[in-house]
């Protein structure tokens, strides 16, 4: 027991983003704080029914809808405060309005109760200043605690009786009525055309992507949208369109990510037609087939539906019925990424039931749906190594299932030369796995994401690091390249903004041409990633006894896949990964993973030089580095390599 003030931090609503709050978790333990980590996906009870215990409470929320989960946060805390004398502090952060202007969303929230608001990224070491000013004001001193157990892994029962077979036609039959029954528009789905709606050939993405593949053309370009009325999305996708587009695509509204549709309903209803949206994308469900179909018939590319949780069944219903070619997502990429409390086990279920439906329609009018996996995961510090044996996992297991087109993907880190040869062995071991099990009849295609992590907020840094960007990512051959733009730190990007980033993405592109790179060096890396992802994809298949699903999931829980800042209660989270000298991700602790010792070393002595370089002993601090750097334009140039750390 000793003493030492008490901190307690959560991300309130359907926000998925978990990677601050263990950046938050690590430095202020480092500090000697006693931390307590609710993670993702709370509701404002589940601050105050804890609150008691601690002196100083981190509500987090990141996709800009704080005002649907803490509208009654005032009333909330007056009774709390009834009940408890001791002062408490609390503290909002994160990107909290996408409507609301930032100085009017902070003086509203203070006045709310909180003690303060942080619309922007603050480092750990000024709020923890903070935070100690705060404690002193209100006369808050450290209690005597106990030492915190890190949580387990929750073990998996019946992991053994998990198989690769599709559903029955019965059980999907039964399935199929109980989803569409779970929400009115789901009802369209029956008496949907969908012969008219997927009728024009030029309008599938197997269509465009095989023929860019087979014509080498420069990659294709998809920036993300998504609002909340259907007549604001044609105009947005319309007008991108004529900016350079070439595949159309919505993201879907947080809400309606995480099944709460009565929560997408009321932002629509909050939304008035043509100005800025309350949701931060288009809520499918709410607007159904009918309003699938409006945009399918407006544009002349192909669509695709982009989520970001376990269970989508519903949402690629109404999708699919209303024209949309390509779906986003697997039971592994949706799930340890986005989500807090769901099984590996259900979302295994939910996902063989998308690629079921995706089987029945090609079964039935002869129509071929794209699968695209999302490689970025957690999109932060991500080694590629990882993230390709997802990618492998899953379009066995889809292949398996049914499918004929699949997409893999992986999210730029930084160092070009790992950037390139991550992409290239991405799609290289995920033909010669597929051709393995012998699954000949699929195509690979892959998607490469601009930088996913924290922007600069230098408008004229993210703007080079968009161009830059577009240039690692046509040097890679990738056949699809999602698109960010230069306002990702400060706003939810308009469609002007979008056009900006589609227009220096065309010039990036045309710019490769000219680019050399050192092929030396990319083929070690790719040398490198090679027998990182055999050595992974070996010790799955080890424990697999003839389900590739079952050996992924029992190699989650032995901490041989282990995705690095998930929320899932089902991911170790004990992989830590860091930049090296040269910007180039690397395992601070490979020891973690069946590698060979020289693989370990080889690891280690890059970190080793990145730590004598920046002269501490302390991971936090590289991390937070690496966590921090790119967003306050602490560097000199991108891409990193050569010159992340001199």
């Amino acid at each position: 027991m000793h003493e030492a003030y008490r901190l307690l931090i959560g991300s309130v609503g359907d926000d998925s983003h978990s990677v601050g709050m263990s950046l938050l978790e690590i430095a202020f333990r480092e500090a000697g704080f006693f931390v307590k980590t609710i993670g993702i996906m709370n509701v404002a009870d589940d601050f105050f029914s804890r609150a008691e215990n601690f002196d100083a409470i981190f509500i987090s929320c990141m996709n800009g809808h704080a005002d649907l989960y803490l509208k009654n946060f005032p009333l909330d805390l007056k009774r709390f405060n009834l009940k408890n004398n001791s002062p408490k502090i609390w503290y909002l952060g994160g990107n909290l309005s996408v409507q609301e202007s930032t100085d009017s969303f902070v003086r509203r929230y203070l006045k709310m109760g909180f003690d303060f608001v942080s619309p922007k990224p603050i480092s750990c070491d000024d709020l923890k200043k903070r935070l100690l000013k705060d404690f002193y004001k209100k006369g808050i001193k450290k209690k005597k605690v106990h030492h915190l157990t890190p949580d387990e892994t929750i073990h998996i029962p019946s992991v053994g009786m998990i198989d690769d077979n599709p559903m029955t036609d019965e059980a999907f039959r039964l399935e199929r009525e109980k989803i569409l029954a779970s929400w009115p528009t789901g009802q369209e789905v029956w008496d949907a055309d969908i012969k008219k709606n997927h009728s024009i050939a030029f309008k599938n993405m197997h269509n465009l992507l095989s023929y860019s593949q087979s014509s080498n053309f420069r990659p294709l370009i998809q920036p993300r949208t998504g609002v909340a009325h259907t007549c604001d999305e044609i105009e947005i996708l319309t007008f991108l369109r004529q900016q350079g587009l070439d595949i159309s695509s919505i993201q879907l509204d947080a809400a309606s990510r995480k099944n709460i549709y009565d929560k997408a309903r009321e932002g629509v209803l909050r939304t008035e037609k043509g100005k800025r949206s309350f949701l931060n994308g288009y809520p499918v469900p709410v607007h159904g087939v009918k309003g699938v179909e409006e945009i399918v018939h407006a544009i002349d590319n192909p669509f695709q539906i982009r989520a970001g949780s376990p269970d989508h069944r519903l949402v690629y219903e109404i999708g699919l019925a209303g024209g949309a070619s390509s779906l986003e997502g697997g039971f592994i990429c949706y799930l340890y990424p986005y989500d807090k409390n769901t099984s590996p086990l259900e979302s295994l279920f939910f996902w063989k039931y998308v690629d079921k439906l995706v089987d029945w329609y090609y079964k039935h009018f002869n129509i071929i749906i794209n699968r695209e996996y999302f490689g970025p995961l957690t999109c932060c510090l991500m080694e590629p190594t990882i993230p390709i044996c997802i990618n492998i996992v899953q379009a066995i297991l889809s292949a398996k299932l049914g499918a004929k087109c699949i997409s893999v993907g992986l999210a730029e880190q930084g160092n070009r030369s790992q950037d390139i040869a991550a992409l290239r062995v991405l799609e290289k071991m995920t033909r010669r796995y597929l051709a393995r099990y012998g699954l000949h009849h699929c195509t690979v295609t892959t998607v490469y994401h601009q930088y996913m992590a924290a922007f600069p907020n230098n408008k004229e840094k993210a703007g080079d690091l968009i161009l830059n960007s577009s240039i690692t990512g046509a040097l890679s051959g990738t056949t699809r390249m999602m698109t960010k733009t230069p306002v990702e730190a400060h706003q939810i990007p308009s469609k002007e903004d979008n056009a900006e980033g589609l227009q220096l993405t065309h010039k990036g592109i045309l710019l490769a041409r000219e680019e050399n790179i050192d092929e030396k060096i990319v083929n070690q890396e790719m040398i490198l990633l090679e027998k990182e992802v055999n050595t992974i994809i070996s010790s799955i298949e080890d424990l697999a006894n003839g389900s590739i699903a079952r050996g992924a999931i029992r190699a989650f829980e032995e901490g041989i896949l282990d995705i690095p800042f998930s929320p899932s209660i089902y991911n170790k989270n004990q992989l830590i990964t860091a930049r090296d000298c040269d910007g180039a991700i690397r395992f601070v602790n490979p020891e973690q993973l069946p590698f060979d010792k020289d693989i370990i070393d080889f690891h280690k002595e890059k970190i080793h030089q990145r730590m004598t370089r920046e002269r501490t002993t302390r991971i936090y601090e590289i991390l937070g580095n690496d966590l921090t750097r790119i967003w306050k334009n602490e560097y000199t140039r991108w891409p990193l390599d050569g010159h992340y750390i001199y």
